[in-house]
C-alpha cells in the first residue's frame, strides 16, 4: 500500500463511510492509499441485488484501473489484483443496439463491461477489508450531531447500538439517504422518472451487446451478465396517469413490445426492485460531512455512467481528505465539506449536463424519430456522444 503519511503529520483522521456500494467502497479503498483510518458500515449483507444497469464504460474501466493507487498504472503489468479480478469476472461489452423512433441503431463501443452488482460490490467490499478498513455489514449508522471538532454517530447492529465519534463522515447511502436532508439540503428535490430492475432468462439477448428501447413511457436497458442472466433496468415516467398503464414490469414489457426488437421470450424473473424518483441534487458537503455518489445527486445515466460517477466521486472525496490530512494543522477538516461541495460540482457537471440533454431529447417523439432515422443510416454520427459519455 502506497502511503503519503510522514512523521510531521498529525495522527490519521478517523473517517466513517456509510454505505458499501461502488461509491462507498471506492472511497474507503482510496482513503487507505492515504493511510487514513477508515470504518465502513453497510446496512445489507452481501451479495445483494441492486437496481442498476450493470454496465461500466471506458471511463469507468480507467477509474477501476487507478483505484487504490495515487496515479494510474504505467502498464497493464502494474494493474492491481482488484482490477484484474473485476475484469476477469465481467463480460465484455462492445456494441450499443437501440430501438429509437421505430428504427434499430447499432453503434460499436470502444470499451465496456457488464457485471452484476452482487459480484462487483462484493469484490470491492473484500478489497476494502484487505486494504485495512474495518467493515461492518448489517449495520446502520445514524448521524446525531456534526460539531466543529467531531461527528457523533450511533452504529446500530443487529442486536446492539454503539455511540461513536469520527473526525469525518462520508455518506454513500445511494438514493435512500434518510436523515441527511436536515444537514445537506436539496438544491433540486427528488422528482422525475423512477428506476426499475430485475434479472431473467432470455436467450434472444446477444452477449456483449447493450440493448436499449426508448419511447414515451421511458427507456429500458438489457445486457447479459456473467451468470448468463439478463439484467433488465429501466427508468419509467412517474405519476398516477403513467401508473395506470400497468405494474412496473408490465410497463417495461410494453416498451419492449412497442420497440423494433423481435418479440422476446422471458423466463425465471427475479423480484422486481424499484427506486424513488431519480432526479435530484443536494448540497454535497458541509462541515465534517461529505456526500458522494447517488447520495449527492442523480440523473438518469446511460451505458454505465452511474457507477462510474459514483466511483469517481468516491475517489475524489478520498483524495481531498487525504490532502487535508497531510496538513500539520488539521483545522481544515472542519470545513472540508464546503470545499467538497465545490469539488463535486466541478467533477461531474459537464458529463451530467450532456446526459440530461440526451435523456430529455429521447423523451420527445419528434426527436426520437429524427435521431433514430439519422443514426440508423449514419451510425458513426453517434460517436462524438459515445466518446463524451464514455
Amino acid at each position: 500500500m502506497t502511503s503519503t503519511r510522514s512523521k510531521f503529520r498529525m495522527k490519521s483522521p478517523t473517517v466513517l463511510v456509510i454505505g458499501g456500494g461502488v461509491a462507498g467502497s471506492a472511497c474507503a479503498i482510496q482513503l487507505r492509499t492515504h493511510d487514513v483510518d477508515v470504518t465502513l458500515v453497510e446496512k445489507a449483507e452481501f451479495p445483494r441485488p441492486k437496481v442498476c444497469g450493470c454496465c461500466i464504460g471506458g471511463a469507468g474501466i480507467k477509474t477501476l484501473r487507478g483505484l487504490g493507487k495515487l496515479s494510474l498504472p504505467a502498464s497493464t503489468s502494474d494493474d492491481t489484483p482488484l482490477f484484474r479480478q473485476i475484469m476477469m469476472d465481467a463480460e465484455a461489452v462492445n456494441q450499443w443496439r437501440a430501438s429509437l423512433g421505430g428504427h434499430t441503431i447499432e453503434v460499436d463501443l470502444p470499451s465496456g463491461i457488464a457485471i452484476s452488482r452482487e459480484s462487483l460490490d462484493s469484490t470491492l467490499i473484500d478489497a476494502a477489508k484487505n486494504a485495512g478498513c474495518r467493515v461492518h455489514m448489517s449495520c446502520n449508522a445514524r448521524i446525531n450531531e456534526v460539531t466543529a471538532t467531531k461527528v457523533q454517530v450511533t452504529l446500530q447492529y443487529t442486536s446492539s447500538t454503539e455511540p461513536q465519534e469520527f473526525d469525518l463522515v462520508v455518506l454513500a447511502t445511494g438514493l435512500n439517504s434518510p436523515g441527511a436532508t436536515a444537514i445537506l439540503p436539496w438544491k433540486e428535490s427528488p422528482h422525475g422518472p423512477f428506476g426499475v430492475s430485475w434479472t431473467a432468462q432470455c436467450d434472444q439477448i446477444a452477449p456483449h451487446v447493450i440493448h436499449m428501447a426508448c419511447d414515451h413511457d421511458g427507456y429500458v436497458g438489457l445486457v447479459r451478465l456473467e451468470s448468463g442472466q439478463v439484467d433488465v433496468a429501466s427508468a419509467l415516467r412517474s405519476g398516477s396517469t403513467a401508473a395506470q398503464q400497468g405494474s412496473p414490469m408490465e410497463r417495461v414489457h410494453q416498451i419492449l413490445e412497442r420497440s423494433s426488437f423481435p418479440k422476446l421470450q422471458w423466463s425465471s424473473p427475479s423480484k422486481v426492485m424499484t427506486t424513488p424518483p431519480l432526479r435530484r441534487t443536494r448540497v454535497s458537503g458541509r462541515g465534517r460531512l461529505l456526500a458522494i455518489g447517488d447520495a449527492s445527486g442523480y440523473v438518469e445515466p446511460f451505458t454505465g455512467e452511474g457507477m462510474t460517477w459514483g466511483m469517481q466521486s468516491g475517489i475524489a472525496a478520498a483524495n481531498r481528505i487525504g490532502l487535508a490530512s497531510m496538513q500539520t494543522d488539521q483545522g481544515s477538516l472542519a470545513t472540508i465539506g464546503t470545499q467538497w461541495d465545490l469539488d463535486q460540482q466541478k467533477l461531474l457537471r459537464s458529463k451530467k449536463r450532456t446526459c440530461r440533454v440526451v435523456t430529455n431529447a429521447l423523451r420527445s417523439k419528434w426527436a426520437r424519430k429524427t435521431i433514430g432515422s439519422t443514426l440508423a443510416t449514419f451510425p458513426k454520427l453517434a460517436w462524438p456522444i459515445v466518446k463524451r459519455l464514455s
